[in-house]
């Protein structure tokens, strides 16, 4: 058993939203201000949206941090870093507007002109999902699942109803061009995938067997599926066939275009 996380952890460190950074990396950023709250450490540039915002982020974090621990079933209690970019280029992002460093309970974000991946509600949750069901979980080398459970809290921690309807659009959009990706093929190798379509279809598709299944069940795939055998592995945990449940999913998104 050891020996099996151990190569899921490994795995992890090749991927974009858990990599650990390069010695000094956070050192080579420049002048950081520093805040804490309850689950926090900010760092953040001085003279900078976030330090005159700072309070605000400070309360949207912490609303999450909580909300995040009632939906995911887990008691995750570590200080979280965060450090706060001005934008883009600020943080050396070429690919991404943020990325979480599970093992070492820090995410890397942006608020300011290029957009915002802290402190707003609708974006507070993703990097910080990646700590929590990394660390309250376990690890998983099935992106669609990382990737798929982040941008539903994303959704999920939004509102009452966890709307995800914007991913059901994009959803709905490809399926009617014939460009929706498949599922298997997602899980096994997702990286071939622009982020633009990954990502909400696997923040759909997490949310659609959420809400049908259950989060102990999604959970249970999470730490227990594979890539190389996602299908026969999705079987086994929810007692149907993926392509039975991804009919169901990818028809019911159909109606998102008729809103």
């Amino acid at each position: 058993m050891r020996s099996k996380y151990l190569l899921i952890a490994i795995v992890l460190i090749l991927q974009a939203c858990s990599l650990i950074p390069d010695t000094g990396e956070m050192e080579s950023h420049g002048t950081w201000l520093q805040a804490k709250s309850e689950h926090y450490v900010y760092y953040y540039r001085p003279n900078s949206a976030a330090a005159a915002d700072i309070d605000k982020i400070e309360a949207e974090q912490e609303r999450v941090f909580t909300q995040l621990n009632k939906l995911l079933g887990t008691h995750y209690n570590q200080k979280i870093h965060a450090y706060i970019f001005n934008d883009l280029a600020d943080a050396g992002f070429t690919d991404k507007t943020g990325q979480a460093f599970p093992i070492l309970n820090t995410i890397e974000v942006i608020y300011g002109l290029d957009g915002y991946t802290i402190g707003k509600r609708g974006i507070s949750a993703h990097e910080v999902a990646h700590i929590i069901t990394f660390n309250g979980w376990g690890p998983t080398d099935l992106r669609i699942l990382s990737e798929g459970i982040a941008v539903y809290m994303e959704h999920a921690t939004y509102d009452s109803e966890a709307d995800y309807g914007s991913s059901q659009m994009i959803v709905a959009a490809l399926s009617a061009h014939g460009n929706l990706p498949d599922i298997e093929s997602l899980a096994s190798d997702f990286e071939k995938f622009d982020t633009n379509i990954s990502y909400p279809v696997s923040g759909s598709f997490a949310g659609y067997i959420i809400r049908r299944f259950g989060m102990e069940k999604f959970r249970k795939l999470f730490t227990e599926g594979r890539s190389d055998h996602f299908t026969e592995d999705f079987q086994s945990v929810y007692g149907v066939s993926l392509s039975d449940v991804e009919n169901t999913w990818s028809h019911q998104s159909d109606k998102s275009l008729a809103q």
